[in-house]
């Protein structure tokens, strides 16, 4: 008797443990959007504001520590910010905040001249963060704010002929941060915010008629976030030689955090593969390339640690640029996992992937 009711306890355990082992495409999508997104935004409306007293310290008492402390949260912002980067859908699309928080790439340096003749001719409604937001997007997001803090003339910060160029800064960071508190609302939880349209897809919505559309604007995160780290982040500045190398075609390569960028963009993409549970979702024949993502990810993660240079540095050196090489191998690795085994294995399609609108 007793054995029998050991194996009766034994046999509902096993159903119990399978029952809450089994995962939907809902429970996927539920899971980035409250393991990741929302948390993701959240940091970075908190850098943003960081962002903003720390310019208003600046302009207020202009000096080498002030400038320091601006620029310790402006990378704390690109961290931050670029851990959701690649989240292209949402309320970051609205109102175009996406490329005027970043306006890149910028292969004719677009952004460079409108920034150099605003800061040139003293504009001063670039100081009004409200006339900022009408302007191009070119001047008003992260590229603009690093010039401001790294540029041509920025050693002038320090004292009282940098006045016109901080102001124009702490401008820069207000409108960022107001787009960063529009983001953070447009995510809330219950009835209007953006995650109940994912949530609970409805026929009649265009962009999510069923979860499986939620589950696709998920997995295209890491389609589109892989493809732009390799083709748009790395492989326009790395050449084929270290004589060929254009450390000028990285992104924050003025500031020397196109290392912090890029361990944001992967920690994010990282994170959110871990948050969501997508692995869990995946048929036993696919656990393979679970298996694989995770040691990739891995791989990067301990090139970005161990680099003991700026990358913009590190492309002209035989040695270091083999280094950095590797988060070209692990994006080319990564991209096509989740585009030829993973979305497939999931029942998706496979051929969303592009760089438009990157």
């Amino acid at each position: 008797m007793t054995f029998a009711r050991s194996c009766l306890a034994a046999a509902l355990l096993a159903l119990t443990t399978g029952a809450a082992a089994a995962i939907t495409p809902a429970d996927v999508v539920r899971q980035a959007v409250d393991g990741t997104i929302r948390p993701g935004y959240q940091r970075f409306d908190k850098a943003s504001e960081g962002m903003v007293e720390a310019q208003k310290a600046l302009c207020a008492a202009p000096s080498e520590e002030t400038v320091a402390a601006a620029r310790k949260s402006f990378a704390d912002a690109i961290l931050t910010f670029s851990q959701m980067e690649f989240v292209r859908f949402g309320p970051v699309m609205v109102d175009n905040r996406i490329d005027r928080i970043l306006f890149w790439p910028d292969p004719r340096g677009i952004a460079l001249r409108q920034v150099q003749a605003l800061v040139a001719e003293k504009d001063e409604t670039a100081t009004d963060p409200v006339a900022l937001h009408g302007k191009s997007v070119a001047v008003q997001g992260l590229t603009a704010l690093e010039f401001v803090l790294y540029g041509t003339g920025s050693e002038e910060l320090a004292g009282a002929k940098g006045r016109y160029r901080c102001r124009y800064g702490a401008a820069i960071a207000a409108n960022i941060l107001a787009m960063s508190d529009a983001i953070v609302e447009g995510w809330r939880e219950g009835k209007g915010g953006f995650a109940e349209e994912m949530l609970d897809p409805q026929p009649t919505n265009p962009a999510y008629r069923s979860i499986t559309d939620s589950l696709q604007e998920i997995t295209g995160v890491f389609i589109h976030g892989l493809e732009a780290i390799r083709d748009l982040r790395l492989r326009p500045a790395f050449g084929r030689l270290p004589e060929d190398a254009k450390p000028k075609a990285l992104l924050f390569w003025r500031s020397g955090l196109t290392a912090t960028s890029l361990k944001g963009n992967f920690t994010g993409l990282s994170d959110l593969f871990e948050s969501s549970g997508l692995a869990d979702l995946l048929p036993p024949a696919a656990a393979d390339s679970a298996a694989s993502v995770r040691s990739t990810f891995n791989d990067a993660a301990t090139v970005l640690a161990t680099l003991d240079r700026p990358i913009a540095d590190a492309l002209t050196d035989p040695a270091a640029r083999t280094e950095v090489g590797r988060l070209v191998v692990a994006t080319q690795a990564l991209q096509p996992m989740f585009v030829g085994e993973i979305a497939p294995a999931l029942g998706l399609s496979a051929g969303f992937s592009s760089l438009d609108g990157d």
